[in-house]
């Protein structure tokens, strides 16, 4: 078994998701939010459009996307073949501002 020192460690917990290049961070900060963390980060994937994380977000992080089409309109601004490299920031939004939006009703938009 875990000693809690060694949970303490491990928390707060991050979850990546990821849609069409748009990535973002749900994170639990106790062990029973991880199920759910599991759970919204994998509907927010498939449904992303529905989900306004932005608002929701208490932080940041910032990650390099390898931006390739592979359509030669796009190539010029590479310079060759090589893919375009572009700085974005993902927002980091906790479970708990999830479950609370969702136990108010209006998290989910249709």
């Amino acid at each position: 078994m875990f000693s809690r020192r060694k949970i303490k460690k491990i928390f707060p917990l991050d979850f990546y998701g990821e849609e069409s290049g748009w990535r973002f961070i749900i994170r639990a900060q106790e062990p029973s939010e991880v199920l759910d963390a599991m759970y919204w980060r994998a509907y927010i994937t498939c449904h992303r459009k529905k989900v306004d994380l932005i608002h929701l977000a208490t932080d940041k992080f910032n990650y390099r996307y390898n931006y390739s089409t592979g359509e030669t309109s796009d190539m010029h601004f590479a310079g060759g073949t090589a893919p375009i490299r572009v700085n974005m920031m993902g927002p980091i939004v906790p479970i708990s501002a999830i479950m609370a939006r969702v136990e108010a009703g209006d998290f989910i938009q249709e």
